[in-house]
């Protein structure tokens, strides 16, 4: 409803004096991000079209702070960010000019999160070497694995090297409204910039992402420009343009949705299905174990599990690897499910995210049972 309207309406988002009233609803909403993610007063941002688009403005507003518009000293720049984080912090380095080379891939430990030990190091061997570290990108809650980076330790290591702390929190963030997911997420309000996607586990539907930011002033000074055609719109104190906080002047109102959703469902009726899914996916790794020809990689967490087909003697990777590349194949193209796959230390894994509030214990089951029936069929092949 919330879409349509904003739809319907055409709001233009972009400047106070045409939006007021969209635009007030957008810091509403704001709010109950900043009080959730735990982050300081007076931290604030913008609904973006995705968590890709939220990352991009927050490194070049991390790359502004860091030089101004000194564009020869892009060329020492160096970002860091796990070897599980999401391809948008790679992305928006680029598209922020920082030399491809000079983008640390962090090395992570068993559980697939971000080394602290090996980022401390790179950091050394980098002011070393002359360049200029500016950027950590921490993630909580990995798209692989549903992993979380030690969140406080980086904070404090970015501090301690006066470094900007960008946290990826697109897919797992919402989950502080429950008491796992906060706990999980301890640390998350740390961040000087914060990627959230509402259109996950927030239920709106996309696009709608969110940048948050501890100083909102850094993003303002990045991308505020005054044109002589949007002098009229110049705002005051009690004001806002959400086009001098990102790339976008024409902007969708996507606060409507958000706003919408939330006071009608309620906060609590929101967290108790980001806990059901949770536990359909703690549903899921239990029905694994319990199967011989299966195997965990990784346990349940915020609605991920990893799994594989692991026959009983076969344990060459690169026969695995092609058995439960074809399995996956086979299971999708039946057309009863969309089950990923991806890459765990060089082990193809089977993949089961289950953010959405339609899916249900027998559907969850039915999957694991359909995997194991494909595999039999072409094992017996």
């Amino acid at each position: 409803m919330g879409d349509w309207i904003a739809t319907g309406f055409n709001f233009f988002a972009g400047v106070w004096p045409v939006a007021a009233g969209p635009n007030e609803v957008e810091l509403i909403v704001l709010e109950w991000f900043r009080r959730w993610m735990g982050m300081p007063e007076g931290a604030r941002g913008l609904l973006t079209s995705g968590g890709s688009a939220a990352t991009v403005t927050a490194v070049v507003a991390a790359r502004h702070a860091a030089i101004g518009a000194d564009a020869a000293e892009i060329s020492s720049l160096t970002v860091y960010c796990s070897d599980q984080a999401h391809s948008s912090i790679q992305k928006a380095a680029w598209i922020a000019g920082i030399a491809r080379e000079h983008v640390r891939a962090v090395p992570s430990d068993d559980s697939y999160r971000m080394r602290v030990d090996a980022l401390r190091e790179m950091i050394a061997a980098d002011r070393a070497a002359g360049l200029r570290p500016f950027l950590v990108g921490a993630t909580a809650g990995a798209t692989n694995t549903g992993a979380v980076d030690p969140l406080r330790e980086i904070a404090d290591l970015a501090a301690a090297e006066r470094l900007w702390l960008h946290t990826d929190a697109a897919y797992a963030g919402f989950s502080v409204l429950t008491e796992r997911g906060r706990a999980l997420l301890d640390g998350l309000g740390r961040a000087d910039s914060l990627t959230l996607d509402p259109h996950k586990w927030l239920y709106v539907p996309f696009e709608c992402g969110c940048l948050m930011a501890k100083n909102p002033a850094a993003l303002e000074s990045a991308f505020s420009v005054h044109p002589d055609y949007l002098q009229d719109v110049r705002v005051r104190d009690t004001e806002v343009n959400f086009s001098d906080y990102g790339e976008q002047l024409t902007r969708y109102s996507r606060a409507l949705k958000v706003w919408f959703s939330v006071q009608y469902y309620g906060v609590a009726a929101i967290r108790a299905e980001q806990e059901r899914a949770m536990a359909l996916a703690e549903l899921a790794e239990r029905v694994a174990r319990e199967s011989p020809e299966l195997e965990v990689l990784t346990p349940a967490q915020f609605g991920i599990v990893c799994f594989r087909v692991h026959p009983h003697g076969m344990d060459d990777e690169a026969a695995l690897n092609a058995l439960n590349e074809r399995v996956n194949d086979a299971v999708n193209k039946t057309g009863f499910v969309l089950m990923s796959s991806t890459r765990l230390r060089g082990r193809l894994s089977l993949r089961l995210c289950i953010p959405g509030f339609r899916t249900r214990e027998d559907d969850v089951r039915a999957v694991l049972d359909l995997v194991r029936s494909t595999a039999r069929t072409i094992l017996s092949g």
